[in-house]
């Protein structure tokens, strides 16, 4: 991959003060990240000093349509000084922006701080989130791995010790078709893997056993590999047989579902840790656990969220827009962004005393996430454009498999297909 940026602008760009001129930036993020998380920061950061204005520009819908809002910035030079956008989405949109020089390397301004300074705030594992081809080109904003969210109270009805989570997909197939014979109006589990929005849960079920949807280079399918692929299918099929999840509930219902108190199990993004614990409210002892990892040694949990990335080609810009990626990436932003959505912080300052340790002390149900680090993985995207159209043609093949109109094999088979003959496009 090309050097980001020409070297004499990122030189220049470490070597401005932003406290030379008052700077205004403009960023871009979606509507559903907008008000509740850069909203009180951006007003945050923007009261805290004098030299630098953040802005929003009109939000995206949603991370997809960030991308192609960015793809076309792209082409016309109308692009934002920086933009958070979601980790799968990284590949295919930086290597687009860095043709044209529009992409800033923030390992060099990573360097300019120092090696304790990055130390004390990032793991490896929560940097790498954020590169593309070995360059550092987003500092993490946003981190979740999946997790279980579960009804102490119906675990109980089932005979079930709810402090004593099952840890592994036996023990929690078991245990949901347990809590569905409790009535008819009861569901064991929810495992939407077959009506998501993207991939994240079916790149669940291929990297927890140590899997990963693509090689190093991204070019090449590798889900199939060790039979992850098979094996993934089989556990979809069995959520269905076994755990008695029911494809027929739309996602929206499953999740009132159980936020009503009807279901026993459902699986989320710690993102959604408020609202379900607002939409809960006092119905029942709610709880959330680490997800299930099939193998303990090579499993990983593919890292949803964003990163902040910089595609200002304007020095002092450039210089204004990585003072904000600091701050967003920092301890006292990502403590108030934990707070607010439940994301697991992308800064380990912020695990400190002085900051989140004693609210997860107090409120253990938002602590779940803080536990992840060790499995926070990479989310991999397919290179080209039509990654929507791949999953809504795979989601289509998981759904027939989950009804045993399709073998787990041949699904297995079928999604390598679909995928191989679109990601070239």
């Amino acid at each position: 991959m090309k050097k980001m940026l020409l070297p004499f602008t990122v030189a220049l760009a470490a070597s401005v003060s932003p406290a030379a001129a008052q700077v205004t930036i403009t960023c871009l993020t979606n509507a559903g990240h907008l008000t509740r998380q850069h909203e009180p920061l951006m007003k945050k950061f923007n009261e805290m000093q004098d030299e630098i204005v953040v802005e929003y520009a009109a939000p995206a819908k949603d991370y997809a349509d960030t991308h192609l809002r960015l793809f076309r910035e792209s082409a016309t030079n109308t692009l934002p000084d920086c933009a958070f956008q979601a980790y799968n989405q990284l590949p295919s949109l930086v290597r687009a922006l860095n043709q044209r020089n529009q992409i800033v390397d923030l390992g060099t301004l990573l360097e300019k701080e120092g090696a304790e300074w990055v130390k004390a705030n990032y793991t490896d594992r929560m940097l790498e989130l954020g590169q593309v081809d070995g360059v550092q080109v987003g500092m993490p904003f946003n981190a979740s791995v999946v997790q279980w969210y579960y009804n102490a109270d119906l675990l109980k009805k089932a005979g079930h010790d709810p402090d004593k989570f099952p840890t592994d997909w036996n023990g929690i197939l078991e245990l949901a078709a347990r809590i569905d014979a409790l009535s008819d109006d009861v569901h064991g589990m929810s495992y939407a893997v077959e009506q998501w929005g993207d991939d994240w849960p079916w790149q669940i079920l291929i990297t927890q056993q140590g899997g990963t949807l693509l090689d190093e280079g991204q070019t090449k399918v590798t889900f199939d590999q060790n039979g992850y692929a098979t094996k993934a299918m089989e556990l979809v099929r069995r959520l269905v047989t076994e755990g008695k999840y029911d494809p027929a509930v739309t996602i929206n219902d499953q999740l009132k579902s159980f936020t009503n108190g009807t279901m026993g199990i459902y699986a989320n993004s710690p993102a959604s840790a408020r609202n379900i614990e607002e939409l809960v409210g006092d119905k029942f002892d709610l709880r959330s656990v680490k997800f299930t990892i099939v193998d303990d040694a090579n499993g990983t949990l593919p890292t949803g969220g964003n990163a902040v990335l910089i595609t200002t080609t304007d020095p002092e810009k450039i210089a204004a827009a990585w003072e904000y990626a600091k701050f967003m990436s920092g301890p006292e932003a990502q403590a108030i962004t934990a707070r607010n959505t439940g994301y697991l912080p992308t800064n380990v300052g912020a695990l400190g005393e002085n900051y989140l340790a004693p609210y997860y002390r107090e409120f253990p149900y938002y602590a779940t996430p803080s536990t992840g680090y060790d499995r926070a993985g990479r989310w991999q995207g397919y290179p080209g454009t039509q990654s929507e159209k791949i999953w809504r043609e795979q989601k289509n093949i998981l759904r027939s498999v989950m009804l045993g109109e399709t073998t787990p094999a041949d699904g297995a088979a079928k999604m390598k297909q679909v995928a191989e003959e679109l990601m070239q496009r």
